[in-house]
């Protein structure tokens, strides 16, 4: 009979072992769930702020691209090799740029925007660099007696965010001038 008590004794100091092991257990698999939600958390947020940045440098891309476009007609209306455009008469310079867009569509209003190079690695922002290779099989470059060429003129313009990130495009465009010129 003593022999029973002590056994079932025994066995409720065991008990009371197992259940203290059984909530410790509880409390660290709570904590190593907790800490692999704050990670994820913090992870989901770092990765909204990277895409925040790559889409403010996109949008200062897109900025610069509608600036080559612009200069591209500033260039076709150029009437011979020594021009260059006036600044920002012909095209926007920093201190008068082209915003794009509308600003109710942009935080704060502020718009992307584009402007000639105010640092190009030639003279001038948009200028003449040189002279196509003649076209000699195949085509015929001649209109009404004047034989015309491929000019090549460059163009350094850039695009700003409304966050200020700036993306810087260089760019080889051609157009047709006749030779001799």
């Amino acid at each position: 009979m003593q022999s029973q008590r002590n056994h079932s004794v025994d066995r409720k100091r065991a008990q009371r072992r197992e259940s203290g092991v059984a909530l410790m257990l509880s409390v660290l698999l709570l904590i190593a769930v907790s800490g692999l939600a704050l990670s994820t958390m913090q992870t989901a947020a770092s990765d909204g702020t990277v895409a925040g940045f790559h889409n403010q440098e996109q949008i200062a891309f897109y900025a610069a691209e509608a600036g080559i476009a612009d200069a591209r007609a500033v260039i076709r209306t150029m009437g011979d090799r020594s021009q260059v455009p006036a600044y920002p008469a012909d095209f926007p310079n920093q201190a008068a740029p082209v915003a794009l867009s509308q600003s109710s569509e942009f935080v704060g209003g502020t718009r992307p925007r584009y402007y000639a190079d105010p640092a190009p690695p030639i003279a001038a922002p948009i200028m003449y660099v040189g002279e196509g290779t003649q076209c000699t099989e195949g085509c015929n470059m001649t209109i009404g007696g004047l034989k015309y060429n491929h000019t090549k003129w460059q163009i350094n313009v850039v695009g700003e965010s409304p966050s200020g990130d700036q993306k810087r495009l260089e760019v080889v465009a051609t157009r047709l001038l006749a030779v001799g010129y």
